[in-house]
């Protein structure tokens, strides 16, 4: 028994409690203050459900509100071709640089340090330029061809990391039994390192959910405009901000990543408990 009593376990739920009140007070008032009326949103901070209201989300649903169907179709189509191929990318180029040792890894390994560190704002006009020069402005495919460059250096050197840990016995033995090395790859390597593929998956949908600036510049159109600029492009536009609706958008913008979450987030915990337990 210890000595302490039991004080110390007191203590780290009192601070992991004040931790998420930290956290979720303040998205839980955004969905609050989504269903209330403009006129009482910047009103005293008090609790009153008597005024509920669906009103702001029929705002940021319609068109001559936010539209947020479109805005939101633009935003899953790009992330979801951005998840899949930088999945497809991150699983090839890692097993690759973990299985074929030599001059070539060497140099895709420098070459994802040098990709990781340059970008950003630096390298958004030649960006802009080669967009230009292929037509692809105002498109979906711009961006999600950019967010490649994002992704990918830190997402292959993720997968790497997990197909190192896979014994190179299991590859052999499917060998000696006749697999192939696309077979091997598809029905031994990939399910062992499913948490890895999740973790990529997740972290390319949530950083090409969240992208601003490359959307702000290389996308205007109806048609390619993601949530984060329709909703900036509101607030800077509109003469009377409607805040309620603007705060609804914002509320339909983060149930996609919550989402996500959701669906890897079974894999991503057994992974890590199968790393904790690994002997």
């Amino acid at each position: 028994m210890n000595r302490r009593g039991p004080w110390p376990v007191i203590g780290r739920y009192v601070a992991l409690l004040a931790l998420m009140i930290f956290l979720l007070v303040p998205a839980l008032w955004l969905l609050y203050s989504s269903l209330r009326p403009n006129n009482v949103i910047f009103g005293p901070p008090v609790l009153d459900f008597s005024n509920l209201t669906l009103d702001n989300f029929r705002w940021a649903m319609s068109e001559r509100g936010l539209g947020m169907g479109q805005l939101l179709s633009n935003s899953f189509m790009i992330c979801l071709m951005t998840v899949a191929l930088t999945t497809v990318f991150a699983c090839l180029a890692g097993y690759g640089l973990v299985r074929y040792r030599g001059a070539g890894a060497k140099i895709a390994i420098v070459g994802l340090l040098i990709a990781q560190m340059i970008q950003g704002p630096m390298i958004m006009v030649p960006w802009y330029k080669i967009a230009s020069a292929l037509d692809l402005l105002n498109t979906r495919e711009v961006l999600v061809l950019i967010y490649q460059t994002l992704t990918l250096p830190a997402a292959v050197w993720l997968m790497a990391s997990f197909f190192r840990a896979i014994p190179v016995e299991l590859e052999e033995a499917a060998s000696i039994d006749g697999a192939s090395r696309f077979r091997t790859m598809r029905s031994v390597i990939l399910p062992l390192a499913l948490p890895g593929v999740a973790a990529v998956a997740l972290y390319a949908f949530i950083l090409a959910w969240n992208d601003y600036q490359y959307a702000l510049i290389l996308t205007s159109s109806k048609f390619s405009k993601t949530v984060q600029i329709g909703i900036a492009q509101v607030m800077d536009s509109m003469g009377s901000t409607n805040w309620g609706g603007i705060m609804a958008g914002g509320v339909l913008a983060i149930i996609p990543a919550v989402i996500m979450f959701a669906l890897v987030q079974k894999t991503l915990v057994q992974g890590l408990s199968a790393g904790a337990v690994k002997g």
